[in-house]
């Protein structure tokens, strides 16, 4: 049996964002394989607390759960300030004075931490997520002889390009992957940037979920539209924009369900407008739904809520940040459109030409089968995991 320590800061099982989403997929993935799975993640960042530990250790996710504190109580202020922040101050600010373009998570109390479960254990695999973790691998001899592997989620740099000096944060980037044996991208656009500079094997992995068991059909739905989306800055941009600039060309008859996070940024109020801020499972709303939205102005990286839509066969609506990461850029079951009236044609299309609708619908259906559909992913990463 093979053994994979996996690190992931977030709570995987908090379903509301898609990088938690991608997490579970990526264990889901290994437990099916069989792997003696060490899960640790960081308490803070994670937002844990006893309730989500055990939650967790009950999933049947993990063999083994760490969850760490990256920093002390400050109960002790003393001990605090001169055995946590004033060498972390140190330790993640090596060269203090010429300020680090590119975020740093990892404090000092956490590698060592993190260093013990490596030490008392031999891994196959050590699977970190997140570019900003990566220097739990920087010159660490407690790895052994396991394979290192990066899920790399999202191109930071892009993130930060207006917080940072771009070329210092791309090559520190660029470093940080390559302290990996093996990068997994999440779409074509970040394969392409890493394999470019990166000396490691860098892999398309995309996003995979599971086929549902029943798709979109033709009968009357509830909702016209149905938007989901987290509260990350670039959702709040694209819900301002779509709410100020197409809501007000729309029927008035147009009935629009928001789910999530979001709904917090939002002050508009409408009859033809349901708010949900949270839900375990989204299927039923997905299934009572015409045609889904995804208008992203900024941003990098797949949008899990479009392959979500895709994979019940329900078209999607989206700005070309929509289809970032996607595999086929056309035909895929996306209609995209910038400016504001041409994505409103493209919503009142498919509302009102079936032909157009269930073409669409078709294409969406075809895209998820061919490039997200869970057991068709698995296969192409035994090709990375299973050799």
């Amino acid at each position: 049996m093979k053994k994979v320590l996996f690190f992931m800061p977030d709570n995987p099982l908090k379903k509301n964002a898609g990088n938690r989403t991608r997490a579970l997929s990526m264990l889901s993935y290994f437990k099916s394989r069989n792997f003696e799975i060490d899960f640790v993640s960081e308490y803070y960042t994670g937002r844990w607390d006893e309730t989500d530990i055990k939650a967790f250790e009950q999933s049947g996710l993990a063999d083994n759960t760490y969850v760490i504190k990256k920093k002390p109580s400050k109960k002790n202020i003393l001990y605090y300030l001169l055995f946590y922040k004033l060498p972390n101050f140190f330790y993640q600010n090596k060269a203090w004075f010429f300020p680090l373009q590119f975020p740093e998570m990892v404090t000092l109390r956490f590698k060592r931490a993190f260093n013990k479960v490596l030490k008392k254990n031999n891994y196959d695999y050590i699977f970190i997520n997140y570019a900003s973790w990566a220097t739990l691998m920087a010159y660490n001899h407690h790895t052994k002889k396991a394979i290192k592997v990066i899920d790399t989620h999202d191109f930071i740099t892009a993130q930060l390009q207006r917080k940072v000096n771009i070329g210092q944060s791309f090559k520190e980037e660029i470093r940080r992957i390559s302290l990996f044996d093996i990068a997994l991208a999440i779409s074509v656009e970040e394969q392409y940037i890493f394999s470019q500079f990166c000396k490691n094997k860098v892999a398309l992995a995309p996003m995979m979920l599971d086929r549902p068991e029943t798709i979109h059909s033709v009968e009357k739905k509830t909702f016209d539209l149905i938007y989901v989306a987290s509260d990350n800055i670039h959702n709040q941009k694209a819900a301002n924009w779509f709410f100020k600039e197409v809501y007000p060309l729309l029927p008035t008859n147009v009935q629009i369900c928001v789910i999530g996070q979001i709904n917090e940024h939002l002050s508009i109020k409408a009859p033809n407008i349901t708010s949900v801020h949270f839900v375990e499972e989204l299927s039923g709303y997905y299934l009572n739904a015409k045609v889904a939205l995804c208008p992203m102005l900024t941003g990098t990286g797949t949008k899990i809520k479009v392959i979500e839509a895709l994979s019940y066969g329900i078209p999607v609506v989206c700005n070309t940040r929509g289809i970032d990461g996607l595999i086929d850029k056309n035909n895929n079951g996306c209609l995209v459109s910038d400016d504001a009236v041409e994505f409103k044609n493209n919503i009142m299309e498919l509302l009102t030409d079936a032909s157009v609708y269930q073409k669409q619908a078709e294409n969406a259906l075809a895209t998820f089968n061919l490039n997200y559909e869970k057991e068709s992913c698995y296969k192409k990463l035994d090709k990375i995991f299973l050799k």
